[in-house]
């Protein structure tokens, strides 16, 4: 049994160590702890001294434990801190936690022992799943983020163009054909709003902390993609309070909006403003293109605007002259 009693200083400093320690001998027998031992494990001293060390061990672990000790003793070698092995040790209610050990042979006082230095590493495996799983919320959004590029730049702009040749074949068709020409745009129309809604569903996730502000402005930056310029932009008043499902729906509609002046206005200048006033807020996108002729019905886009708008208590006026221009004003109220 190593003598305790005649290595005051030794017990001096393994008492102030922060991490717990644990000396065995030859046998396995615990024959010295420090204090935080006792506290990380909830066990007294004296249930500890003469114990084997398999006792500090998840009981399916204890018997495999024998033999790893007993080979350590055969080679005794140091084993530095946290190399890779996934440790746990077992309190005195039977309850465990992720620990790390390092090993070192001494001789104390003419006694050969294994002194175990043991640390409770609970917060930081916790931190390091933490770190991993927003890793890859990370990489999942890069790939959304990539997912929608590329929809938006090749398969969309692909449908603008068709969609722009077939309008132009209906002057020229008969008017028996001009019916069906006209089911089959709309069909594509309907397309291009699915695809956009499946590219803004990728895009959500990345728009989490960002304010209805931001998110605005970002999309009027997109749109000079299939504009050719960039509509003015104009932001007044408290926006960056708006809730999350507001958000949602007016970004929907100005995309709704600005893909509308894309695909029928062939206008040459938009202006868009978002305004806070009140008890409400106002969307509005203006062009000042060729407007929406008296005799043509409105088509699903603007429809789906209108919906948007009565779902949150609002209003959605699309006002066109033609020759003109198109002004789509959607209004909804905010709660206080």
């Amino acid at each position: 049994m190593l003598r305790v009693n005649a290595q005051p200083a030794l017990l001096e400093v393994l008492e102030a160590m922060p991490d717990g320690v644990v000396i065995v001998d030859q046998h396995g027998r615990i024959v010295l702890v420090n204090r935080e031992v006792e506290r990380m494990l909830a066990y007294s001293r004296g249930e500890l001294l003469g114990q084997t060390v398999e006792m500090l061990l998840p009981v399916e672990m204890q018997e495999a434990h024998v033999g790893h000790r007993v080979a350590f003793v055969a080679d005794p070698h140091r084993r530095a801190m946290g190399e890779g092995l996934s440790l746990l040790a077992r309190r005195s209610d039977g309850s465990t936690f992720a620990v790390e050990i390092s090993l070192a042979p001494a001789n104390v006082s003419g006694d050969d022992v294994v002194i175990a230095i043991v640390r409770d590493v609970t917060a930081k495996r916790q931190v390091e799943t933490e770190l991993a799983e927003a890793r890859q919320r990370v990489l999942l959004a890069e790939d959304h983020e990539r997912i929608g590029r590329d929809l938006h730049d090749t398969v969309i702009q692909r449908l603008f163009a068709t969609g722009l040749t077939l309008q132009g074949l209906l002057a020229t068709v008969p008017e028996a054909a001009k019916a069906k020409l006209e089911r089959v745009i709309d069909d594509q129309d309907d397309a291009i709003r699915e695809l956009r809604t499946a590219i803004f569903g990728l895009s959500e996730k990345r728009q989490v902390g960002k304010t209805l502000r931001t998110v605005v402005s970002g999309v009027v930056d997109e749109s000079q993609r299939v504009l050719g310029f960039r509509p003015n932009l104009h932001l007044d008043g408290v926006l960056d309070i708006v809730d999350a499902g507001v958000m949602t729906e007016v970004v929907a509609t100005l995309r709704e909006a600005l893909t509308n002046v894309a695909r029928h206005a062939v206008a040459h200048h938009v202006d868009v403003s978002l305004v806070h006033d009140g008890p409400s807020l106002c969307l509005t996108v203006s062009d000042d293109g060729q407007g929406i002729p008296t005799s043509h019905r409105l088509g699903s886009g603007l429809l789906n605007m209108q919906d948007r708008a009565e779902r949150l208590g609002g209003t959605c006026t699309i006002t066109s002259v033609d020759g003109r221009g198109t002004s789509v004003r959607w209004e909804v109220p905010l709660a206080d």
